[in-house]
């Protein structure tokens, strides 16, 4: 995307959920103090036990993944974040170490804010800082359970699980159909699985034999989501 003017970005920021509700002139206060920045696909934007980091990032469009190390030097996919969902917070709040990476999925351009004018934001307007409880809150539970999950399930099901949260985030229901435009590569299921590119292909190989699914480049096709489910 080009560039966004400060108009530009006051509708943008009218429009990004953590900021509902804020006055026309509250707008313009957040919107000078943020900072714009382009990211190439596969960019790091955040580093996990970055200890120097103080930045917010809002994202302005593309998606991010959000990463963590296993003990075996493996990254795991905990989440993938879209136009304008937020990161970076945690760090801001309690001033330690990043808990997670943040790598750029695709191309994308994010909103920052350095962490002194972030806390001077959420001390003026509370609601603010009520709302990003409630996400993180949510984010938590996500995670939780989606670890929980995968810790109890065989390869197979983590894979179903996957493609299913998938889904869930970015397909178009078309009659008794789910459709994800784009699905992301069978390395990036596998990072959100936590098993390798390999045994994802093994898996949506059987997918398709079963009639569960369709894939090819451009999309992926649910065709039976209960039988998934089981």
């Amino acid at each position: 995307m080009n560039r966004m003017d400060t108009k530009e970005i006051q509708v943008f920021m009218s429009k990004v959920p953590l900021f509902l509700g804020l006055s026309v002139r509250e707008y313009e206060a957040l919107c000078e103090s943020m900072i714009q920045r382009k990211f190439s696909a596969q960019e790091t934007i955040v580093y996990e036990d970055d200890q120097e980091s103080q930045t917010f990032f809002v994202i302005a469009s593309g998606k991010v993944h959000v990463t963590v190390s296993t003990a075996e030097g493996k990254q795991t996919i905990l989440a993938t974040l879209h136009k304008g969902d937020f990161f970076g917070e945690m760090s801001i709040i309690d001033g330690e170490p990043r808990s997670a990476s943040v790598i750029a999925a695709e191309e994308c351009e994010l909103f920052m804010l350095y962490r002194r004018t972030l806390l001077e934001i959420l001390k003026k307007y509370p609601t603010i800082a009520t709302q990003m409880l409630v996400t993180m809150s949510g984010r938590l539970r996500r995670s939780n359970k989606h670890i929980n999950t995968l810790s109890m399930m065989s390869v197979y099901g983590r894979v179903a699980e996957v493609i299913l949260q998938i889904a869930k985030e970015s397909g178009i229901r078309t009659g008794g159909l789910i459709v994800v435009p784009q699905p992301p590569t069978h390395a990036v299921i596998a990072d959100m699985a936590g098993t390798s590119r390999e045994t994802v292909s093994r898996v949506l190989s059987q997918l398709r034999k079963k009639n569960y699914i369709t894939t090819d480049r451009k999309k992926l096709v649910i065709l039976n989501e209960k039988k998934l489910y089981d």
